[in-house]
């Protein structure tokens, strides 16, 4: 009984640490193909400049570790855009706004977790002067 009980911890954890590797292991160039595909067809750039151009929204480049004043439940905070805050501005948009574009509505987005991490990833990148085409 014991062998059957190992066999099945040792599976279980093989299977978790193979299912969470590939998402680690995304290379800069798919991490940027990959990144720019969503950034187009969900619409980012609509709204949002990679150039530093005011589109609608807050231009992209640049932003991540940029010191940022936000709105959240009529509180003003002031926060690096750091991953987690980029995440949570992707994946729940209405949770707090830039205080420069308070008066502005992003529309609720349907990214999928993978999509959001893939997503700052590429913002990241492209922060870190990666070259773009867009």
């Amino acid at each position: 009984m014991g062998k059957h009980k190992f066999l099945f911890l040792f599976l279980l954890v093989f299977m978790y640490a193979c299912g969470n590797s590939s998402s680690s292991k995304r290379t800069k160039e798919e991490i940027m193909q990959k990144g720019a595909l969503l950034y187009s067809t969900h619409g980012c750039n609509v709204c949002h400049s990679l150039d530093g151009s005011i589109v609608y929204g807050p231009p992209l480049n640049d932003i991540y570790l940029k010191d940022i004043t936000v709105v959240r439940n009529g509180k003003e905070y002031t926060l690096k855009a750091d991953r987690k805050y980029l995440k949570k501005a992707i994946s729940d948009p209405r949770h707090e706004k830039n205080k420069e574009y308070r008066n502005k509505e992003m529309p609720i987005t349907s990214f999928t977790k993978e999509e959001a991490e893939l997503l700052v990833e590429y913002l990241i990148l492209l922060n870190s002067g990666q070259k773009i085409n867009n």
